[in-house]
């Protein structure tokens, strides 16, 4: 249910902010707050993560984030009802090897056990990674073409997006624990401060990405670059097991391959609503 709410609210930002002007306006972020459109797609993005929550007080963020891809084929019938084509066989085919990338890596994945606490000092530093990696990237392309650009602020709010996903997965564990009570000490209340920093700064980087270019650029590098970093965080920061045999890396790097090539044919179906 948490990817029929972000798929849907992708579905409606990318219509709202887009203005076909391969140039981010932060004017245009302005005027979004008062674009009824945005507000709503916005509400969607708050149940989405609600139900993230509930998901991930319930299970490991290994299984649960790529999940999440989910939104990608979702988004594609609410784009159609926003005035876009039909799918195509194309499209359908995109969907089956979503659907077939997740259920090959599940298996793959088995049982990643329960998460640990995320200590303060680790997400303080995977917050300041995660802001110079983006920040890094970010000024590598500003001076590229609006594709590029549209689809590297795509990957680094991904990635951003991935980091949310670990944090929500380490202030659950907390909570579930220790209540309330645990929230107020450094391993609660700062991995949630930065869960606040990061998704604040992942929303609006989403919002700059649809700005600049098409769907098709932003959304798959932002739906391939969340669920790998969430992954790879979740194994290295939560201590989830992740089975790294060489064999089970090359099947991981073909399943993300099919996904990104998935979003990829969905977006460009999306793009024209």
């Amino acid at each position: 249910m948490s990817a029929v709410a972000y798929g849907t609210a992708t579905a409606v930002q990318h219509r709202a902010a887009h203005r076909d002007t391969g140039r981010a306006d932060a004017r245009g972020l302005a005027r979004l707050v008062r674009d009824p459109r945005w507000l709503a797609s916005v509400g969607g993005d708050a149940l989405g993560l609600v139900l993230q929550v509930v998901a991930l007080a319930t299970g490991p963020v290994l299984l649960v984030q790529p999940l999440l891809v989910l939104a990608v084929p979702v988004a594609l019938p609410v784009g159609r009802l926003l005035g876009g084509p039909s799918p195509t066989r194309r499209d359908y085919a995109a969907c089956v090897g979503i659907l077939a990338s997740l259920t090959v890596f599940f298996v793959l994945v088995g049982d990643p056990g329960h998460a640990s606490p995320l200590p303060a000092r680790s997400a303080s530093w995977a917050l300041a990674c995660a802001a110079a990696v983006g920040a890094a990237l970010l000024l590598a392309v500003r001076t590229a073409s609006a594709p590029v650009r549209a689809a590297v602020y795509g990957a680094v709010a991904g990635a951003w997006f991935g980091l949310v996903g670990v944090l929500l997965d380490a202030v659950a564990t907390t909570w579930q624990r220790s209540g309330t009570e645990g929230l107020t000490r450094p391993h609660g209340w700062v991995p949630l401060v930065c869960l606040l920093v990061v998704g604040a700064a992942a929303l609006v980087l989403t919002q700059v990405s649809f700005q600049v270019g098409s769907l098709a650029a932003s959304f798959p590098a932002n739906e391939a670059t969340a669920p790998v970093v969430a992954v790879a965080l979740g194994a290295a920061l939560l201590h989830e097991r992740l089975p790294l045999s060489p064999g089970h890396v090359a099947a991981y790097l073909v399943c993300v391959a099919v996904v990104t090539a998935g979003a990829a044919q969905l977006a460009r179906g999306l793009t024209s609503a």
